[in-house]
Parts: structure tokens; sequence; C-alpha cells
């Protein structure tokens, strides 16, 4: 209760994170199944830079740290967009085209990086765009080019370049601008003690007077976060499968 009065000095909007109306994802290492094991919220690997496909804000509640690993680790887009722009303009060209086909928003090309009222603006994800082991690229969506996976490419390295890691402790809570930050964690791997296994409790946050105007490309992924009379399901400790899926995409 105490994370979430925080949070209303933040934003006042909370976005759902599933179908099911999830409003509270538990990241925690769950080797269960294959699946399980390499999906982004249960894997111990380290992930490459991303945003959340919904939330102006995502934040983050740590409830207890791994033995050992498992920083966060932010970048500014801001910075990786200077980068590109002295090094690679070329991946700026291609980042900013709406030919960019997502495996979990199927039906409308959009671009990865915004230039929208005057503010740049970041959002995508890298497995929806390319697949994994767990998540294969489905056959009917198109692959995309040479020159689009050079500009992840270029995204990743530059990131890494201005990269801020961050040694987080149990109660400490982040906020997070999901439209220009990108974000991530290394690798990790847990104790068998108390307080040994790594917990994080993320949440999706809009504040609808302060928040960005969204590019039209955006705004369904935000309508189904934020949109009003929708079902909201709050479980304050993970869950079984049947309450709390994991989805065909990674987060």
């Amino acid at each position: 209760m105490m994370y979430l009065g925080v949070q209303s000095y933040i934003a006042n909007l909370r976005g759902r994170q599933d179908e099911k109306g999830n409003m509270l994802v538990h990241i925690v290492a769950d080797n269960s199944s294959n699946l399980s094991s390499q999906h982004h919220r249960h894997s111990t690997s380290e992930i490459t830079f991303y945003n959340e496909e919904s939330g102006d804000i995502v934040s983050w509640l740590t409830r207890s740290t791994a033995a050992s690993g498992g920083r966060c680790i932010i970048a500014s887009g801001y910075a990786v967009y200077n980068i590109l722009n002295r090094h690679h303009p070329a991946s700026i060209r291609q980042l900013s085209q709406p030919k960019w086909v997502f495996a979990n928003q199927e039906g409308y090309p959009r671009p990865l990086l915004f230039y929208h009222r005057n503010r740049i603006m970041l959002n995508f994800g890298r497995v929806p765009l390319i697949g994994n082991a767990i998540h294969p690229r489905p056959a009917h969506l198109p692959r995309i080019s040479m020159k689009q996976l050079k500009a992840l490419e270029d995204i990743e390295r530059a990131a890494r370049k201005v990269q801020l890691e961050i040694e987080t402790k149990p109660g400490d809570i982040h906020f997070i601008n999901n439209l220009f930050i990108l974000h991530k964690r290394d690798s990790f791997k847990n104790g068998d003690g108390v307080g040994e296994k790594r917990q994080l409790v993320r949440m999706r946050l809009r504040d609808d007077e302060l928040g960005w105007n969204l590019p039209e490309s955006l705004r369904k992924e935000w309508t189904d976060a934020f949109g009003a009379g929708l079902d909201k399901l709050w479980h304050v400790d993970p869950m079984p499968e049947g309450y709390f899926p994991l989805r065909s995409y990674p987060n």
C-alpha cells in the first residue's frame, strides 16, 4: 500500500499489463518450464535494452535482491539519439520510418523513434521484432531488413556506452520515463538464504494531466492499458500461471 501511495505523487493512472487485467507484474526467477526459464520476466539471463510497450512511466519496487547480479541498468534515449545522429544517421532514418512490424502488435507497422510535439520519443522491444528461441517470429510477418537489424544493433551499442547501473536494495522504488529511457537488467544468481532471491514488482503508470501527448501509432497500446471500464486484478504476491499467464511475448 505504501508503494501505491508513493506512486500517487508521480501519476494518477495505473495500467493493465495483460489481457486478464493484472496490474502488478512479479519479476522472479522461475525454471519450472523451458518457456518460463527463458521469458524476460522469469529468466536469470541478461537481456537487451528495451521499453515497456505501454505506460509513460515504468516503476519497480524491489522486494528482495539476488545473491549476485541483477542490477537495474538504464540509458537515456536522448544520449542514444545524439550518438546515432553523429555516427549513424542512416540508422536514425531507419528507426523513424513506419515500417517496423511487432509480433505483439500485429496489424500496423510503426516507427521506433518519434519526433512528436517537439519531443523525441523511443519505444521498442527487440524480441517482438526479430524473435528468439522461445518467441520465434511468426512466419506470416515480414522479416526485418539488414538495415533495420543494424539500426537495432546501433541502439544497443550506443545505450551500452551511456548506461547507468543501479545496485538495488530491498525497499527501493524506481520510476523512469518509458518514452525515452531504455532499461534492462544484467544476469543474476539467486542464493539459498532468506532475502537472496530477486523479486521486483513492476507497474506501468500515466498521468492524464501531465502525460505527454502520444503519437497516433502508440495510442492503442495505451488505451488497452489505461482505458476506463476494463477489468483490473491486484495480486500482491506471485500467482500460478492460470492467474497470471505468461504472454506469447517477452515482458
